[in-house]
């Protein structure tokens, strides 16, 4: 069983406030995909600091357990899609840091560079890795819908 806790800086915290966003549920739902994503008998417990960044783009960084998450949504008009974009940031970070910190993927499979990020080249969207951050974005939809 994977447990995790997120350790949110005040930032993150009032985005969640403002959004009523439920941490403890949101905790439940990513524990639940990750379990069903690498099942274990054995008991892993995990601190994952969340930090807020200023614009538009979250980030993970290979090894680390801190995820920060973009505090501005640049194309976002309503209430309801700042929301979803803040929690599909969160989400597309955090498996990242599942695939480096449980799966124990090795970061040379990030064959992009922030160049390939912005121009939203095949290099970085074709990415395996980031087909797999793509998909927990269109799973955590449900989420969104339920709270």
């Amino acid at each position: 069983m994977i447990v995790i806790k997120l350790k949110c800086s005040k930032e993150i915290r009032e985005k969640f406030k403002k959004h009523k966003i439920d941490k403890r549920k949101l905790e439940n739902y990513l524990m639940f995909v990750t379990n069903n994503l690498v099942p274990t008998r054995k008991w892993w417990d995990y601190e994952i600091v969340v930090k807020g960044c200023k614009g538009h783009d979250s980030q993970y960084f290979w090894g680390e357990d801190e995820i920060e998450v973009a505090t501005m949504c640049h194309e976002c008009t309503s209430a309801k899609e700042r929301r979803a974009f803040f929690i599909k940031s969160l989400v597309h970070e955090y498996r990242h840091w599942v695939q480096s910190q449980v799966q124990g993927i090795s970061e040379r499979h990030i064959n992009y560079t922030e160049e390939d990020v912005d121009d939203r080249n095949d290099k970085y969207v074709k990415n395996k890795l980031e087909l797999e951050c793509a998909e927990w974005e269109v799973l955590v939809e449900r989420f969104i819908d339920l709270v």
